[in-house]
């Protein structure tokens, strides 16, 4: 469509010449005229097929560039889809892996909260236990101790038992009397004063050790 556009430009340039030196000239154009002209026109020729080959180089180049831009196009929109493609991908992992935090999360917090009472249930036994055990080691003490004074209080009682018993024969030559008796009266109770105080001791101990052996969890 363009060659014979050229080609009509061409000519009427070729013709406009042409009646312009026939107007001006005398009907006859003499041999230099018309080598003139057949030089112009030569020239308009080689012209017209010059910008013809231009203008076909310039329709070639560009449909060269529209089709390399189309390709790249085409390719980034490749690469854009697998991108896309790709971050969706992501996306569900990462979605995918946040729920599964959360379950865990939530399965954590569960077995924190677990832990946490059953630590403070460990520190309310150990606690107990310790003022168990602390109780049962005061009392043994005191139950050693009570022993001790039931001993001493027996042998002192002992000593006047004696000297009471020959007062109450009156075959002994040593000097005794009632007040003897009444010391050694007096030592007994005194005896079992003591004796009372470690039963009952012996018997806290062992509503403790009940104690102990029911609150206080044992190995396995």
């Amino acid at each position: 469509m363009a060659s014979w556009k050229l080609s009509l430009v061409a000519g009427l340039v070729i013709g406009g010449l042409l009646t312009t030196a026939v107007w001006h000239r005398s009907p006859r154009p003499t041999q230099a005229e018309f080598e003139q002209l057949q030089n112009q026109n030569q020239q308009l020729v080689a012209e017209k097929s010059a910008i013809k080959r231009a203008f076909e180089d310039y329709q070639t180049q560009s449909a060269l560039d529209i089709e390399q831009v189309r390709a790249e196009l085409e390719a980034s929109q490749q690469v854009i889809e697998l991108q896309k493609a790709e971050f969706e991908k992501q996306i569900t992992a990462l979605t995918s892996q946040q729920k599964k935090l959360t379950v865990t999360k939530k399965k954590l917090d569960t077995q924190v909260v677990k832990l946490t009472s059953t630590a403070e249930q460990q520190k309310a036994v150990l606690d107990n236990s310790k003022a168990l055990y602390q109780q049962q080691l005061l009392l043994q003490k005191q139950i050693v101790a009570a022993k001790a004074d039931v001993k001493k209080a027996e042998q002192v009682a002992a000593e006047f038992k004696e000297a009471c018993d020959e007062f109450k024969s009156g075959t002994s030559w040593n000097w005794v009397s009632q007040a003897d008796c009444d010391k050694y009266e007096a030592r007994l109770k005194v005896v079992e004063g003591e004796q009372a105080q470690l039963a009952a001791l012996e018997q806290e101990l062992d509503v403790l050790n009940q104690r102990i052996e029911i609150e206080i969890p044992r190995p396995n």
